[in-house]
């Protein structure tokens, strides 16, 4: 029977570090080494393949039925510097699965299938999900130095945008991935069903004080831009637990001036980035902020907008179709939504996307440490493959 571990030790194995680690960035080599072993395995299941401008590779397994509309499952190859063997290629892996063992039960669906794996879904000079934004068409071709970076992989901004493709023959997108959190395995559940991938909101927040000499400016007469700016992220870390309901808050990048140890800080800059499936918990967030930076008294903000990406919700009837899947398997589930975002975010733009989550050991990710015991691995991708069948099996 088709492994799925051995699939993704196939195609995940290159950009392998010393330490454990795996480095597979944005048209690097050892992403289209990926690339090659994934599209060898699409080849040997029987699918067409093609490759765009973008660096997603495309493969096609047709159905009986060529009015009915096309199945996509995918995810990406690339990987964040020195990351995990999971993230990522799992879904591919996941998806591969798939039509290798519609192959090895001889099986022929009603329903074309399609299989992407994406290249560029972590952030990169292009700016995260480039290579299924491309394909959604939802390139920006004024993103400030994308002519550049683009010319130095050898490709042109007219290119990306031909990647564009017509979805009208498209009936819905499901991609698997790991959860990259620990909910699951701190509740000792097998998959997450997800309700939805989390906007990405993030500010950029200013505090104003008086710079002046550390040792001759008595506390009561400073006004420390450090201190207020603290209070201020103590203040939204607070809120933000108490609103709940998966509301997440980072306050990330923190820059002080005149960044001297001796000298009572003038400005501090720091980025507020908060995030939830429902825009509602945001914005309740960032309005209890500024009340409270109204009242602190040791300095001036200013909060700008800097980022403001929509969340995705998942499809109720894929969600179902996931839930049936996971009963009959007898796996133990949950709903949740998705912190982080995934190329389903891209494609949920054009048509319904479902998502399936399996536990991260720890909740690491993004690290060479990232780990999936075995059974979770073979698991999720056979509740994929229930999901396939039972989709196909719905009239029209």
């Amino acid at each position: 029977m088709v492994q799925i571990m051995d699939i993704l030790q196939t195609i995940a194995h290159f950009g392998k570090q010393p330490d454990g680690s795996y480095t597979r960035r944005l048209y690097s080599p050892e992403f289209f080494q990926a690339v090659e072993a994934a599209e060898a395995l699409m080849h040997q299941a029987g699918l067409t393949t093609s490759r765009d401008a973008a660096g997603n590779l495309h493969g096609v397994l047709p159905g009986k039925d060529p009015a009915l509309k096309h199945i996509l499952l995918g995810s990406h190859l690339d990987t964040v510097p020195s990351g995990g063997l999971y993230d990522g290629a799992y879904g591919v892996a996941a998806a591969l699965g798939c039509v290798l063992r519609l192959k090895e039960e001889g099986r022929r669906l009603r329903h074309t299938v399609e299989v992407y794996a994406f290249n560029g879904e972590e952030a990169s000079p292009l700016g995260g999900t480039f290579g299924s934004r491309a394909l959604a068409g939802l390139t920006d071709p004024d993103q400030p130095l994308m002519k550049e970076t683009l010319a130095g992989f050898g490709h042109r901004v007219e290119a990306i945008l031909a990647c564009k493709r017509d979805f009208s023959d498209a009936a819905c997108y499901l991609e698997t991935h790991i959860e990259q959190g620990g909910q699951l395995e701190k509740k000792g559940l097998q998959l997450g069903i997800v309700n939805g991938i989390s906007n990405i909101v993030r500010y950029l927040v200013t505090a104003e004080g008086e710079s002046n000499h550390g040792g001759t400016t008595p506390m009561g007469d400073r006004k420390d831009a450090m201190v207020g700016m603290a209070k201020l992220i103590v203040a939204g870390d607070a809120a933000c637990r108490a609103i709940g309901h998966n509301t997440v808050f980072t306050a990330g990048k923190i820059q002080c001036w005149p960044n001297a140890s001796n000298v009572v800080p003038g400005k501090v800059t720091c980025t507020f980035e908060m995030r939830n499936i429902d825009d509602k918990y945001t914005d309740a967030l960032i309005g209890d902020i500024r009340k409270v930076a109204e009242a602190i008294p040791d300095c001036r903000f200013s909060i700008r907008l800097l980022i403001h990406k929509d969340s995705a919700i998942c499809d109720k009837g894929l969600m179902e179709q996931f839930e049936r899947a996971a009963d009959n398997a007898g796996a133990t589930w949950q709903v949740m939504p998705s912190g982080a975002g995934h190329d389903a975010d891209s494609i949920a733009h054009r048509i319904p996307v479902g998502m399936l989550f399996i536990p991260s050991h720890l909740g690491i990710s993004h690290s060479g440490k990232e780990f999936t015991p075995p059974e979770d691995v073979e698991r999720g991708g056979d509740v994929l493959y229930r999901a396939l069948l039972g989709l196909d099996g719905r009239n029209g």
